[in-house]
């Protein structure tokens, strides 16, 4: 793994990281950098996320640890006026997805599970529209396994770009499963309403 980051300018740089970069790794990380930790929200490991927010002494920059249990990944979100000049440092330390390798693993994926890790992985990775992230929801969502369609539609509700309302339209409307069909049109209902 490289470490080139998905850069947006309006909502920071999120770095989705591989399963065996857990808390303590980080902590130790930010430690050695000389960051403080500011808050910690103990998450429920069910809908709530664990994070910890880290940030420099000025507080001018801020990265937060997660532990999302919706989308079963770890992943870090950088932002602050220097946080580009302080990169470097971070990602020599720890490692990180590129955004390529994101969509590759959801290309290369075989097993149900890895699938579903994948799909969701690029919900977080991709924080706004992405042609080739919306390529990957586009296939997801004719597999024959319900449970991959309805992880997609959670993957493209956690971002709900309005570029994906299409394809949540044909999944409401069209979809042989009733849960994915309703879960589809739940999410197009709050899309249309934010």
């Amino acid at each position: 793994m490289t470490q080139k980051p998905i850069i947006n300018q309006v909502e920071g740089i999120f770095l989705v990281l591989p399963d065996h970069i857990g808390r303590e790794y980080f902590v130790n990380v930010m430690e050695q950098l000389n960051w403080f930790v500011q808050q910690i929200h103990e998450g429920d490991g069910i809908k709530k996320a664990y994070q910890e927010i880290w940030t420099t002494e000025d507080r001018a920059n801020a990265i937060n640890y997660v532990e999302d249990p919706l989308t079963m990944t770890h992943f870090l979100w950088l932002r602050g006026s220097n946080i580009h000049d302080l990169l470097p440092e971070i990602w020599g330390r720890i490692p990180a997805y590129e955004s390529e390798e994101l969509l590759e693993m959801a290309v290369e994926a075989e097993e149900h599970d890895d699938a579903v890790r994948a799909v969701l992985r690029i919900a977080v990775g991709f924080p706004n529209f992405d042609s080739d992230a919306l390529s990957i929801f586009e296939q997801y969502l004719t597999s024959t396994s319900p449970l991959l369609r309805k992880a997609t539609i959670q993957a493209i509700a956690y971002r709900l770009w309005t570029e994906t309302a299409p394809l949540l339209e044909k999944v409401s409307q069209e979809d042989s499963d009733e849960d994915v069909k309703s879960f589809a049109q739940n999410i197009l209902c709050h899309l249309r309403n934010s």
